[in-house]
């Protein structure tokens, strides 16, 4: 699987752990609404040619998406996009075929599953940005929830663990979740109340400190992990819980 630099993915893909994260042109994404109540899941995959066949690692990839959304019990989205073009190839599990819609139809079946802030206004894709559909998400959806997944523990076709990843120069001893991510939180807390079933939901926190010619360098010799709180029913944003677990080596955390 190729990625984009973290040291924690670094660790997962040298020592061969059954964990998922995002590959450099893969991403699994749950979408909410403004309440961070889940309602689909979206493998979205950037391509060279949304007409071209999927290659294996594609498939591969997009096919455990695919069993995770169905373990949480979210309905399953797999959209293929390119630069330059205002065209994407979409599977919706519902209808079970290939279609290519514009970005404009792609948002009238995102407005179907609850996700498009009523109101919200259509603007015009720019195709020409390295990531034409993160752009148009963020325009055209309004004031919803979306996170992907920065790591998720998968075996045997169950969901162990998600993990949430953070890195920041701050210290360690000071460093705790920011407020403004806890919408994004709930999402993820919902999608797990939602399923039935008993996940756990950490955080791995590790510093980062300015190397050379301005490089960023991770430390990840003493990772900050707390745990989430997972409640009985969905929750809002206001009522995220975490508890501190204390500080470990990757090697303690990840096997």
């Amino acid at each position: 699987m190729e990625y984009t630099g973290n040291a924690i993915y670094d660790y997962v893909y040298n020592e061969d752990l059954d964990y998922y994260f995002s590959a450099e042109h893969n991403w699994m994404l749950v979408y909410g609404n403004a309440a961070s109540i889940p309602k689909i899941m979206v493998f979205a995959s950037k391509v060279t040619d949304i007409n071209s066949n999927c290659t294996d690692n594609e498939i591969k990839e997009a096919n455990k998406a695919f069993s995770i959304a169905r373990y949480l019990k979210l309905p399953f989205i797999f959209v293929r996009f390119m630069v330059n073009n205002d065209l994407v190839g979409i599977w919706e599990e519902s209808v079970g075929q290939w279609q290519t819609v514009t970005y404009d139809q792609l948002r009238d079946i995102y407005e179907r599953y609850g996700v498009v802030q009523p109101g919200t206004a259509r603007k015009r894709v720019n195709q020409y940005t390295s990531s034409p559909y993160h752009d148009w998400q963020r325009n055209n959806l309004g004031r919803i929830t979306v996170s992907d997944f920065d790591l998720i523990k998968y075996n045997n076709g169950q969901v162990q663990e998600i993990i949430e990843l953070k890195r920041s120069k701050i210290p360690l001893n000071t460093w705790t979740p920011y407020t403004n991510d806890y919408p994004n939180f709930a999402l993820l807390i919902n999608a797990i109340v939602g399923s039935g079933k008993k996940i756990p939901f950490t955080l791995y926190y590790n510093l980062m400190r300015a190397g050379q010619m301005g490089m960023r360098v991770e430390d990840t010799s003493q990772i900050k992990v707390f745990d989430f709180i997972i409640p009985p029913n969905m929750i809002s944003s206001h009522q995220v819980q975490y508890c501190f677990r204390g500080y470990y080596k990757l090697d303690q955390l990840l096997n």
